[in-house]
């Protein structure tokens, strides 16, 4: 973000600049979705995933599913600053469809695919993968009649990689948080509250968007925000996450060291959250007035 005088932009400038975001917007995803050359995955792979995200059986204990982290009622997060002692921040599941990179410092993980086995495989997840778990989820005939529909054909059902493309496909299917923001490009004009719009403008104009893409507000570059969880790896920079339903995701950062939006405003204010100001050039200090502050986090809350 460059550095800003602070000043009041006239809102109609503020309304024309937000209009302005909204149509990158539109003009992002109808991209996205005409750059996707696959159709979209068979309803029973799709349900077969939904299936399994919920299973506890799949978790080597027997007793650990996906969304016992990932759980739908906080934006599809735990709501806890870290998911272990010296852990990182849970992050969401949605937004993910678009992006064409998924490790938080592994540019390597290339796919949802590859994404959905790494917790199954980390014994500080869901893993270690076991033919023990595979054995266990084979044994109930309804879960391998649903691999059956989902895999027709397949000389053998239940298997790593049937279980990765499904939980890929459930995921690529959950829908945008629903907000003002996904309401507004629904053309609901009125959804947006004023302060949101000025956030918005200002969000632009600061050039957050710059790596907050819509329609996803995030992008697949990697940056240091400064953030101390993060210094050891990949020095330090880590994949730009997605803002859509961020109101929902707290506590921030990969250490959860902001509780609040406000505090993540304030932190990019700073420059960043490095004592020692070492941070990708990207990010630099920011002049805001108090209602700058307030406006942005109304805009952030919106999306």
């Amino acid at each position: 973000m460059p550095s800003r005088k602070a000043h009041n932009l006239p809102p109609r400038w503020a309304a024309a600049l937000l209009a302005a975001l909204a149509l990158v917007a539109l003009g992002v995803a109808v991209a996205s979705t005409a750059g996707e050359r696959a159709g979209p995955p068979p309803a029973a792979l799709v349900a077969l995933g939904q299936r399994l995200l919920a299973d506890p059986r799949l978790g080597a204990d027997g007793a650990t599913s996906c969304l016992s982290c990932h759980r739908p009622a906080a934006g599809y997060t735990d709501g806890r600053a870290t998911a272990r002692p010296g852990g990182l921040n849970t992050p969401p599941l949605w937004g993910l469809r678009e992006r064409r990179a998924f490790g938080w410092f592994n540019p390597e993980v290339a796919s949802l695919e590859q994404m959905a086995l790494r917790p199954l495989a980390d014994p500080a997840e869901m893993g270690p993968r076991r033919d023990s778990t595979l054995a266990r989820l084979r044994a109930d005939p309804g879960l391998a009649a649903a691999f059956g529909a989902a895999f027709p054909g397949a000389r053998r059902l239940v298997t790593w990689e049937q279980i990765a493309a499904a939980l890929a496909a459930a995921i690529r299917a959950i829908p945008d948080p629903d907000g003002p923001f996904q309401r507004s490009l629904a053309g609901d004009a009125a959804a947006v509250s004023p302060a949101a719009r000025r956030g918005g403008a200002l969000f632009a104009e600061l050039g957050c968007a710059a790596c907050h893409r819509p329609p996803t507000f995030a992008n697949d570059s990697y940056h240091d925000v400064g953030v101390s969880a993060d210094r050891g790896r990949n020095g330090g920079a880590a994949r730009v996450p997605s803002l859509r339903g961020v109101r929902l995701t707290g506590p921030y950062f990969h250490d959860g060291s902001a509780a609040t939006l406000e505090a993540v405003v304030r932190a990019y204010a700073r420059g960043g959250q490095a004592p020692d100001g070492a941070t990708s050039p990207a990010i630099t200090p920011l002049q805001l007035t108090e209602r700058d502050v307030r406006d942005l986090v109304a805009f952030l809350s919106s999306l």
